[in-house]
């Protein structure tokens, strides 16, 4: 570029050269800036005229901007340079201007003055169509036979219908070819609207469209652009010819610049050829036509040809003064004519088509006054047939194009079950059908895969060389997909990759994969799928819609950082997308406030909810700007936030929210036990527990059911209610198993537990600490608080409920070599109690031997294994060995007095087995004391009383003996077996004290109570001998 600068040494070095320029030199300057889907290059001149420039196309990728000549004379050339644009590539100067070369084909190009200015501009934007581009074939100059036909009266000619009756057409209106102003201008300005293509740019800015050539010559002129210039054009109605000099050409003309019949949106209508044009071009080409019917109709061409191709020249047109004449005739026919309505609005374009198909033959019968209609050629009859397919294909099409799907498919494949379809027709068809089978099935495509996936594999094998295939290839590869057949989807997308590198429905493949992964909720994927598709194709149509789905996946995944550097690239480069996806704000809201951006996250949800306060989310939207008005420590606007959620939507998930919040009076989403305590600790307005209890009740599938149930175990241990916070624990984590909020349900279950547990023992309500241990599963796992008192306490409780086995195996990982501080000896004397318990004697003297041996014990715990060994000889019949240790025991006053009594006990049976009547009663004595004192065994506090009554009794002190007869008789129930021998022998105790009437009265109560009894029969005898030695007595006495 060349910038004149106003210095002082260029003008001294022009000078010295002896030339001084007037006024700067005309330098061209080229700037280049890339636009979204399009590349815009401006052209500069320092000069106050713009030149004339005319930009065309010359070849496939290069397009020429055609300057004056001499103009390098003037102004040096633009330097020869490379662009980064996405569809320019290169600009480089030539004699005739300066020719911008593409990177692809499939590219369209609009010419724009720069009101103001010298500057023109070259906007390249990306079409599809424009692939189909082809150098324009000069038409050849028609041969002259108007003179002959001139000569020929037409047997048939159709009037446009412009009304909504058919209006009869007098005989001399039948006159040759004329133009016909009005009628044109009105069908014209009728379907304009109805035609506008779905694209923005208009096609006729493509490139330019000359008009066929008239009887004066061929000369190329360019496209009106405006209304006006429309109106001012003339059809051309032309005339039957003889078969001896009709010219064998097409109907319609090959412009090798249309577009796909699959791109375009238009209301396809059953009319002649002559009548469809274009909706893009929207008015009409100066052209005729002479192919004449078999039915007597004329068939013409007045606008562009429809998008099905017919190849072929246009035929030759009518002469000035057979136009001349049509004028005039048809001008007398429309004096006699009823005015119509408009038709746009009031009559429909198959309306318009039957009236004019009416008038035409109105006219036909006028004109050959009943001749009869001549036969037709096979050549003839053959053209009519395929016209007739193609009238077949435009009713289907105007059937597809208006939604009615289901109707346009059997006319489809009507026309596939013809002979002798055009190629054109018959791929145009195939597609058409695929298509329609594809929409129609898209919810049952597994059950009609095969039916649909032919459908494509037909269409594409019609034409391998159809620009349609990789279209298809594409859809082959989305079917496959959608059923689940991977493998296959891979591979018809490579097909289309590396078959089809530069076509446009590549970027498509990586944002089919992103879609079906985010539908699988396998983020990461989808992620990488949509940021590979973003950073190759940054100018796609996809980029959009992938740059949502990214932001949405790089957020569910965590990824914060990067999901809003994306949204902020959406923010910027579509300021307005947020309309056309309102999700967009709830997303730009929920990543800004995760990162604490909270100003920009309100603003977000503000602009949401007040687009549409009644769109799913907006609930959960004005809940989450409460939200930020805590953060930002304002609280009373939280509040009034808070209260309008929950008044205008009480049982939506933001109403809910609004709830938990105002019951708490703060945000609470990761609830700790601890934190939760202070909340609870607080006056409150509204009960959390019915808040909470509500939430888990009524509304079960709220996504805020977990935290409210967790919530609720939390408010139940903090009042104490134990057995209400496992309940409410465990339900969470039988009800929502995948949440995250289970860990911590567990983890307060198992808390909850170590807290009750002392109670319940003390209480001694074993058998609910064993329910509850082996109800909730989440106590005692991995990272469980109950510790190994705990541990000890549940073994205890199976123990004392009759489990001893159950008991044994939760405290054996205590009773292994390797000793454990603490909770060893815990375990230790609960295991000798249970052995002792269970008269397991061969455990227990085991037991004793490995703690001996591996552990270090304290003198408490010496004792106990003194004891348990001690108690484990005596019973397995070594009753010497056993004494010794008894006797430690029994003089050691530091010993439990459990041991020291049942120490006792054993010395006394020994004294008994040595006769030492002393030692017996001594030690009996005080075994009697401890037991009683410990509440020992009742048998062995009996024993002990027994034992002081044979040591009183065989020492002759019957006093004493009969105090400890009575004692014992107290522990002895009349239902007792041993009642009655018991009762004999305190009776005998008493005779020998010299007591004869407590004797007589205890034998009297055995046979009185227990009559069966050896010791009854005794009894009587014992008193019948007593009897009988008194009288025996008094017999004595007498002698």
């Amino acid at each position: 570029m060349k910038n004149a600068k106003k210095i002082l040494w260029p003008i001294v070095a022009a000078l010295c050269a002896g030339v001084i320029f007037v006024s700067p030199a005309k330098a061209l300057r080229v700037n280049f800036q890339a636009l979204g889907d399009s590349d815009k290059v401006t052209f500069s001149f320092d000069s106050n005229a713009l030149p004339k420039a005319v930009v065309s196309r010359t070849g496939a990728t290069g397009l020429l901007i055609s300057l004056p000549p001499g103009i390098w004379d003037t102004e040096p050339k633009p330097t020869n340079k490379t662009y980064p644009g996405k569809l320019v590539q290169s600009i480089t100067s030539s004699e005739k201007g300066v020719v911008l070369e593409t990177r692809t084909n499939a590219f369209g190009y609009i010419r724009l003055p720069v009101p103001g200015s010298s500057d023109f501009v070259v906007q390249v934007f990306r079409d599809p169509i424009g692939a189909r581009w082809t150098p324009e074939k000069t038409t050849p100059k028609p041969a002259s036979t108007f003179s002959s036909q001139s000569k020929v009266q037409p047997k048939s000619l159709p009037i446009p219908a412009v009304q909504t009756e058919p209006v009869a057409v007098p005989q001399d209106a039948v006159e040759p070819p004329a133009v016909i102003p009005d009628v044109e201008k009105k069908t014209t300005s009728t379907s304009e609207s109805d035609r506008k293509p779905f694209f923005a740019v208009p096609y006729s800015v493509r490139s330019e469209v000359a008009p066929p050539p008239t009887g004066r010559g061929s000369k190329k002129m360019p496209v009106a652009a405006s209304t006006s210039d429309i109106e001012k054009e003339k059809s051309v109605i032309p005339v039957d010819q003889p078969e001896s000099v009709k010219p064998d050409v097409p109907r319609e003309v090959v412009t090798g610049i249309y577009p796909a019949s699959n791109a375009l949106r238009f209301k396809a209508v059953k009319k002649t050829a002559d009548d469809v044009q274009f909706a893009e071009l929207a008015r009409p080409v100066v052209e005729s036509s002479a192919a004449v019917s078999g039915k007597g109709q004329v068939s013409g061409q007045v606008m562009a040809s429809p998008p099905t191709v017919v190849n072929g020249a246009p035929p030759p047109a009518a002469t000035p003064e057979e136009t001349a004449q049509v004028v005039e005739s048809l001008e007398a026919a429309r004096k006699d004519a009823v005015a119509s309505p408009d038709v746009s609005s009031v009559v429909s374009d198959q309306a318009q088509a039957d009236g004019a198909a009416a008038d035409g033959e109105q006219v036909a019968q006028s004109g050959t006054g009943e001749e009869p209609v001549p036969e037709l050629s096979p050549e003839e009859q053959a053209k009519a047939h395929q016209e007739e397919i193609r009238d077949a294909l435009y009713d289907a099409q105007s059937l597809m194009f208006n939604g009615a799907l289901e109707a346009a498919l059997p006319l489809y494949e009507d026309i596939l079950k013809q002979a002798d379809v055009p190629d054109d027709v018959r791929e145009e068809t195939l597609f058409a059908v695929a298509d329609i089978k594809k929409q129609l099935y898209s919810g049952t495509l597994v059950d009609r895969f095969d039916e649909v996936g032919q459908a494509y594999i037909a269409a594409m094998n019609a034409n391998l060389r159809s620009t349609r295939v990789p279209r298809a290839l594409l859809n082959l590869g989305l079917l496959n997909l959608q059923v689940g057949n991977f493998p296959e989807a891979r591979a018809y997308f490579k097909i289309l990759q590396e078959k089809y590198p530069d076509d446009d429905n590549i970027p498509s493949i990586s944002y089919y994969w992103g879609e079906f992964f985010y539908r699988k909720k396998e983020y990461k994927k989808a992620a990488d799928q949509f940021q590979y598709l973003i950073q190759t194709y940054p100018e796609h149509q996809l980029v959009k819609p992938a740059a949502f789905y990214l932001a949405d996946s790089l957020n569910r995944t965590g990824f914060l950082e990067q999901g809003f550097q994306i949204v902020d690239y959406i923010d910027k480069r579509w300021p307005n997308y947020y309309m056309e996806n309102p999700e967009f704000l709830r997303l730009a809201g929920d990543v800004e406030m995760e990162l604490k951006k909270w100003q920009a996250a309100k603003n977000h949800y503000f602009t949401a909810y007040n687009l549409n306060p009644d769109a799913d989310g907006a609930d959960v939207v004005l809940a989450r700007i409460g939200d930020i008005y805590i953060r930002l420590g304002e609280k009373q606007s939280a509040k009034q936030i808070y209260e309008k959620v929950v008044t205008n939507y009480p049982d939506a998930e933001g109403g809910l929210i609004g709830k938990m919040r105002l019951a708490e009076e703060g945000i609470y989403d990761d609830p700790a036990m601890h934190e939760m305590v202070d909340v609870f600790d607080r006056p409150y307005n509204l009960n959390p527990q019915r808040v909470y209890k509500d939430i888990v009740t009524q509304h079960p599938d709220s996504p805020l059911a977990p935290i409210a149930q967790l919530k609720l175990a939390m408010w139940y241990a903090f009042n104490k209610k134990y057995p209400e916070a496992l309940t409410a624990a465990q339900d969470l984590v039988e009800n929502y198993p995948d949440n995250p909020l289970v860990a911590k349900a567990r983890k307060l279950g198992d808390s909850v537990f170590v807290l009750a547990v002392p109670g319940m023992i003390d209480e001694e309500r074993f058998g609910r600490v064993v329910r509850y241990w082996e109800t909730y599963d989440f106590i005692g796992k991995d990272g469980s608080k109950v510790n190994d008192t705990t541990k000890i306490a549940i073994a205890t409780s199976y123990w004392k409920i009759g489990q001893p086995d159950k008991a044994l195996a939760l405290i054996a990982p205590y009773l292994q070599k390797k000793q454990i501080p603490g909770a060893s000896g815990e375990a230790l004397g609960l295991a000798v109690n249970i052995h002792l318990d269970q008269l397991n004697w061969k455990d227990i003297a085991d037991l004793v031997a490995m703690a001996k041996k591996n552990w270090t014990l304290d003198p408490a715990q010496q004792k106990q294994l003194e004891y348990a060994r001690a108690m484990s000889l005596q019973n397995l019949g070594d009753a010497r060995q056993a004494m010794p240790l008894w006797a430690e025991l029994a003089k050691d006053a530091s010993v439990s007095p459990a041991f020291r009594a049942y120490a006792m006990y054993y010395m006394a049976k020994d004294a008994m087995q040595r006769q030492d009547l002393r030692r017996v009663f001594v030690y009996a004595q005080e075994a009697l004391a401890l037991l009683l004192q410990t509440h020992g065994d009742p048998e062995k506090i009996k024993d002990t009383v027994l034992m002081s009554i044979y040591a009183t009794e065989r020492s002759g002190r019957y006093d004493e003996a009969l105090k400890w007869a009575k004692e014992y008789d107290r522990y002895i129930k009349v239902d007792n077996p041993e009642w009655a021998s018991t009762r004999f022998k305190l009776a005998r105790i008493y005779r020998k004290a010299g007591a004869m009437e407590e004797w007589r009265h205890l034998l009297g109560d055995i046979i009185e109570k227990k009559p069966e009894t050896l010791q009854a029969q005794l009894a009587k005898s014992a008193l019948q001998t007593y009897e009988l030695e008194q009288k025996a007595s008094v017999y004595q006495g007498v002698q």
